[in-house]
C-alpha cells in the first residue's frame, strides 16, 4: 500500500469512520459472490485445528469453540456484536437450533450483507445497527458472544452488555490484544461487573489458522480485488493476516496475543 493510502486508512481509524472504510469490504463480499461465485460470508482470523470441510473452514471452528462454551448454558436467547456477514451466526444458530439469535453490527453493509447471503432467514433473524436499537425492545439475552471486534477499546460498552444480560448471563468474547494490553483488556471487562470463569490463551490456535488458510486469503486480494482497490493491497493483506504482513509477524513472534474469555454477570 502506498504511504498516501496507509496514513488515509489510519486517519478514517482516528475520526472513528471504521464503519465507513468497513463498508468497502462488505460491498467486495457481495460483488465477488456475484461476479465469481465466492461467497466469503465469514470474516475472523480462524482458529485450527478443525475437522470442518467447507472452505471457511478456520473461521467457522472459531464459532464451534463458542458453541462448546455455550452447550452447557440456557440460552435461548443469543446477540452477536459485531456480525459481520452473518455467516458465524448461522453457524452457531445451526448449532444451537433451540436458540433465538439476533445479530448487531454498526456497519449497514455488514447488515446487507448478512441478507444477501442468507435471504431465507431474512423474516425470522433479528438484525440492528445501533445497539440502542435493541435496548429500546427491552429484550434481554441469556448469551452475548462477540468475534474480533475490538471492543475492549471502549470499556464502557461492557456495561451495556452488563444491562443486556439476564441474571446469571454470559460474555463469550474472543479478540487480538498487544501482550501489553491483555491484562488491561480483562480488568476493564471485571470492572463492569462480570466475574471471568475461563480465559485461553488461543495465539497458537489463530496463528496456525492463518498459516493453513493463507492460499485462500491470498487468492481473495490477488484474483478478486478490484483495480480501484489495489492502492490498498498491502492493507488488505494486514487486514486479513496473511503470511509476512506485520500482523503475521506479531502472532508469531508474540508481541499480539489472542484471548478466548468466558465470564458471567455477576448479581447486583
Amino acid at each position: 500500500m502506498t504511504t498516501t493510502a496507509h496514513y488515509a486508512v489510519k486517519a478514517a481509524k482516528r475520526l472513528n469512520l471504521e464503519p465507513w472504510l468497513y463498508s468497502f469490504i462488505y460491498r467486495e463480499f457481495r460483488k465477488i459472490h456475484k461476479n465469481h461465485g465466492v461467497s466469503i460470508a465469514t470474516n475472523n482470523y480462524g482458529y485450527f485445528p478443525t475437522d470442518i470441510s467447507a472452505s471457511d473452514k478456520y473461521q467457522l471452528q472459531m464459532y464451534d469453540e463458542y458453541v462448546k462454551l455455550l452447550e452447557s448454558e440456557n440460552t435461548s436467547q443469543i446477540l452477536e456484536i459485531g456480525c459481520g456477514a452473518g455467516g458465524g451466526l448461522m453457524h452457531m444458530q445451526s448449532r444451537l437450533p433451540d436458540s433465538c439469535f439476533t445479530g448487531l453490527d454498526r456497519c449497514k453493509e455488514a447488515i446487507k450483507t448478512c441478507k444477501y447471503f442468507f435471504p431465507e432467514h431474512a423474516n425470522f433473524l433479528e438484525l440492528y445497527i445501533h445497539i440502542k436499537d435493541i435496548i429500546k425492545t427491552g429484550k434481554k439475552f441469556d448469551a452475548i458472544v462477540s468475534v474480533e471486534t475490538s471492543i475492549y477499546k471502549n470499556p464502557e460498552i461492557f456495561s451495556v452488555l452488563y444491562k443486556l444480560l439476564t441474571d446469571d448471563g454470559v460474555l463469550v468474547y474472543y479478540d487480538n490484544v498487544a501482550s501489553s494490553r491483555l491484562n488491561g483488556a480483562i480488568k476493564s471487562i471485571e470492572r463492569h461487573g462480570f466475574k471471568t470463569e475461563l480465559l485461553s490463551d488461543i495465539t497458537e490456535n489463530v496463528f496456525k489458522a492463518c498459516e493453513f488458510d493463507n492460499h485462500r486469503r491470498m487468492e481473495i486480494t490477488t484474483k478478486y480485488l478490484p483495480l480501484y482497490l489495489q492502492p490498498f493491497n498491502s492493507e488488505f493483506e494486514r487486514y486479513m493476516c496473511v503470511k509476512d504482513s506485520s500482523r503475521y509477524i506479531n502472532f508469531g513472534n508474540g508481541t499480539k496475543k489472542s484471548f478466548l474469555l468466558k465470564a458471567r454477570k455477576l448479581k447486583n
